[in-house]
C-alpha cells in the first residue's frame, strides 16, 4: 500500500512539473510557440490560418500600403473585429438621420485617407520586454502622435508563478502626454487613448516586428 502511495506522489509531482514548465513557456512568449516566422509581415496577416485580418488586408490593399506595411520597424495589427467597431459606430450614426442609411468599407476608404493605417506603422522597433514603463512619444508614418507603454499587471491572489506580466499598449496621444498618476475626467477630450496588445513580439521576414492589438480595439478612435 505505501508503495502505491509514494508511486501516485512521483507522478502527480511530476505532472504538475510538466504543466508549470509548459506555462512557463507560454507566460514568457505572449503565447507563441515560435516567434520568428518565414513570411513578410503582409503575408502573416494575409495568410493567417482564422482570418483575424482579412478585413484588414483589404483596406491596406486599398491604400497600396503593402511595401510600407512590410518595411515598417513595428506594425500595430488591428483586427476585424476593430475595423468592425469603427464601421458599426459610424453606421449607427448615419442611421440616426435615415434608418435605411450604411455605412460600409467603401463609405470608409472615401472619408478617411491611408494614413488612417500609417499611424499603426512605427519608424522605431518596439518590444515588450524593454518598452517603457512611462509613456513614450513613438513616431509613425501617419500624422498623428502615439506612444507607447508598458504597465504592470497586478498578480491574481492563488498566482502559479512569481514572475511579473507586462502588457504593451500603443497609445493616441492627444494634446501632450498625460503627467503620470493624473486624475482625468473620462470625457476629457485631451485623455490619451490606450489600446493594449493581445500578441506581441511576431517577427516576420522583413525584419520588423508586429503586435496585435485587442479585439476591444477601436480603428483610428482608439
Amino acid at each position: 500500500m505505501k508503495n502505491k502511495l509514494l508511486y501516485f506522489l512521483i507522478c502527480s509531482l511530476g505532472l504538475a512539473y510538466f504543466t508549470s514548465c509548459k506555462k512557463s513557456n507560454y507566460l514568457t512568449d505572449g503565447g507563441l510557440s515560435e516567434a520568428k516566422t518565414s513570411l513578410s509581415t503582409y503575408d502573416y496577416l494575409k495568410q493567417h490560418k482564422y482570418h483575424l485580418f482579412d478585413t484588414l488586408i483589404m483596406a491596406i490593399d486599398h491604400y497600396k500600403l503593402k511595401d510600407e506595411v512590410n518595411s515598417a520597424a513595428t506594425f500595430f495589427a488591428p483586427t476585424n473585429y476593430s475595423i468592425n467597431k469603427y464601421l458599426k459606430i459610424k453606421r449607427d450614426s448615419v442611421q440616426k438621420i435615415n434608418e435605411n442609411n450604411t455605412y460600409t468599407l467603401t463609405d470608409m476608404y472615401a472619408n478617411l485617407t491611408a494614413d488612417s493605417l500609417r499611424i499603426y506603422m512605427t519608424k522605431s522597433k518596439v518590444e515588450l520586454t524593454s518598452a517603457p514603463l512611462q509613456v513614450t512619444m513613438t513616431p509613425n508614418f501617419g500624422n498623428t502622435q502615439t506612444g507607447v507603454q508598458r504597465i504592470l499587471q497586478p498578480k491574481p491572489g492563488e498566482s502559479w508563478s512569481s514572475a511579473p506580466i507586462y502588457y504593451l499598449f500603443y497609445i493616441k496621444v492627444r494634446g501632450g502626454i498625460d503627467p503620470p498618476n493624473s486624475v482625468l475626467l473620462p470625457n476629457d477630450p485631451n485623455i490619451d487613448l490606450k489600446a493594449q496588445c493581445q500578441t506581441t513580439g511576431i517577427e516576420p521576414s522583413s525584419g520588423g516586428i508586429l503586435h496585435v492589438l485587442s479585439n476591444t480595439h477601436t480603428f483610428i478612435r482608439f
